[in-house]
This record gives C-alpha cells, structure tokens and sequence, in this order.
C-alpha cells in the first residue's frame, strides 16, 4: 500500500472498508480522503486488501476508502461477484459472511438513497439479492446480522436494519414456500423509505414535534417511492404493497390510504413491524435508543396493540440467540 500524488476532484464515492473482500484484488483504484475534496491513491488497482491493512486503517480513525465515480459500475460488479462467493462458500465463518453482508448493504443503500436514479437501484438490487441467499442459506449468519445492524439516525442505516430484519422475519413466516419470493419482498423491504429522499432533511431530523404542515409533507413519502420505482421500471407488486401500506394501521389511522386491518397486506404488516421495532433501538433526533428487551416490552403493551400477535410472535424469535 502506497501513497502517491493528492487529486483535489469532487468525483469521488466513498465505500465502507468492510465492502473490501480479504482475498480478492481491488478491482479499482482506492483512495484515502486527506482533506476537503483532497484525496490521495492509497491501493492501485489489482492489489490486495488485508485484514492488516483494514486494522490500521480502523486504528487511526478510517473507516472508509474511495473510488473514483467512474469506477462505481466496477466496484459494483466485483461486490456482487464477492458476495455471491462469500455467500456460496462452505469454509467461510457465519460472522464473516454476516460482516461483509451488512456492509456491502449499508453501503448500497447510502448511494440510492441519497441518489436513486435507475443504475443506482440496479446497483442496489444486485447486492440485495445475495443478501437474502445468506439469511436463506444459514440461520447462524442471519442471527450475526441482526445483532450486526446499526444504531444511528441515517436514513439508509434505518433502511438496512428494517431490509434485515423484515427478509429473516419472512424467511420464518414463509420459508421455502414458491408463492413467496424473498428476493423481490427484500427489495420492497430495502426500498421501503426509498420516498423520503425528496422529504427536506430538516424535517427527517428535527427533533422536536412536527407541525401540521410537516406532518403532512413526511405522510407524502410512501407515494413519492411509488413513483420513484414506477419510473425507474424497477416496480414489482411487492414492492407496490411493502412501500405504500407500510405506515398503514389496524385501526385506521395509518397512511397513506388509512386502510382497515382486513385491507393491509402480511407484506407491509412485516415491515412495519420491523421499521417500529428498528426506529425504537435507534437513536433518534427525538429520542435516545431503548434495548431490545425494552422495545419488545413497549410493543407487545403498547405500540402495537392493533397488530397480529401471532405476527409479533415470529418476530420476537429473530432475537433469541
């Protein structure tokens, strides 16, 4: 690994070091952010990124190399081709498997959630998909994941979290059944909040109550995903059913449709179920996190009264390790 010549260009694509395969070459140029829009070539394509070079960089504070923008349909390729081989691979340990898993995730939905034009949700799908083979594959894996999921106010952490545990709550609930296919539920699940990009980040974070007006522009994201995936051509009905009943209540009161509780589809049930229980145990710019034990508590008295016990049930053993 060596430092060369400082770029001071704006094209650059931050990537989580956890992305970086241990035994395969980098398939592009990665490069160290030195300063404001200053990067410098830290690995030359075709080398190799060693859990050595990862500690390091970890223990002075790094936690993420970048590629140039050009390089991002590359990287993407050598991703998906790595998760499949981690996936696949009988030798490597469930926590690995679930580590580079959840970074390779966490990464993708970062990009489409704060860019989600067309290539951008291909991009996010192909990394998905492997994602859900590992939580059908190895149960041992999927529990690594979801004690792996994040704790913090981003948009695109929530959404990975709330993709991880809807996927292995509907992997118990369905499992191999054909009339259910986990690889398209997982991108409505993934996707679910894909509509708040267009919300104002002054709204997403405020810490306080919002106003009537507020209000009503977050209610508006559940449709402003609709037309996102409509348009990009990457619409599937359980993407349709997960992003627009997902805040929809038992009682009525939900929306975007304030649907009754015989009209919400089990699809958007699982995934409300996993987006209160995440936005619980996260921190929040209204609230501090609660524990598991806590959350599980409060839903079971209070949050979710209106919903499927049974439904609640299934989702409790997601955390019985």
């Amino acid at each position: 690994m060596n430092l060369s010549s400082e770029t001071c260009q704006d094209d650059y694509r931050p990537i989580d070091l956890g992305c970086l395969h241990p035994e395969i070459s980098a398939p592009c140029d990665l490069f160290l952010r030195v300063g404001h829009q200053r990067y410098t070539l830290f690995a030359a394509k075709g080398l190799g990124f060693s859990p050595v070079h990862r500690q390091n960089l970890a223990e002075t504070g790094v936690q993420e190399l970048y590629i140039q923008e050009e390089d991002a349909p590359v990287f993407y390729r050598y991703l998906k081709e790595a998760l499949s081989q981690v996936v696949r691979n009988p030798n490597c340990p469930s926590e690995t498997k679930a580590g580079f898993v959840h970074a390779a995730c966490r990464d993708i939905m970062t990009k489409v959630y704060s860019d989600p034009r067309a290539s951008f949700i291909d991009q996010a799908l192909e990394v998905i998909w492997p994602s859900v083979d590992l939580v059908v594959r190895d149960d041992r894996a999927t529990r690594c994941l979801v004690q792996l999921t994040a704790h913090d106010v981003n948009t695109y952490t929530h959404c990975t979290n709330v993709g991880i545990f809807s996927i292995a709550l509907a992997r118990i609930l369905f499992g191999s059944s054909s009339e259910h296919d986990l690889h398209k539920l997982a991108s409505g699940f993934f996707l679910h909040d894909l509509g708040k990009c267009k919300v104002p980040l002054e709204i997403i974070n405020k810490p306080g109550r919002l106003d009537e007006e507020e209000w009503r522009i977050i209610q508006q994201h559940p449709r402003h995903g609709y037309d996102i995936l409509t348009e990009s051509g990457h619409m599937t009905d359980e993407a349709r059913i997960i992003i627009l009943e997902h805040h929809e209540k038992d009682d009525g009161t939900g929306y975007p449709n304030r649907m009754s509780s015989k009209d919400i589809h089990p699809y958007a049930r699982i995934c409300r179920l996993a987006d209160v229980y995440e936005a619980l145990t996260s921190d929040r710019p209204y609230h501090n996190r609660i524990s598991t034990y806590q959350a599980l508590k409060l839903m079971k008295e209070k949050v979710l009264a209106d919903m499927d016990q049974n439904l609640f049930e299934h989702f409790i053993k997601l955390f019985r390790f």
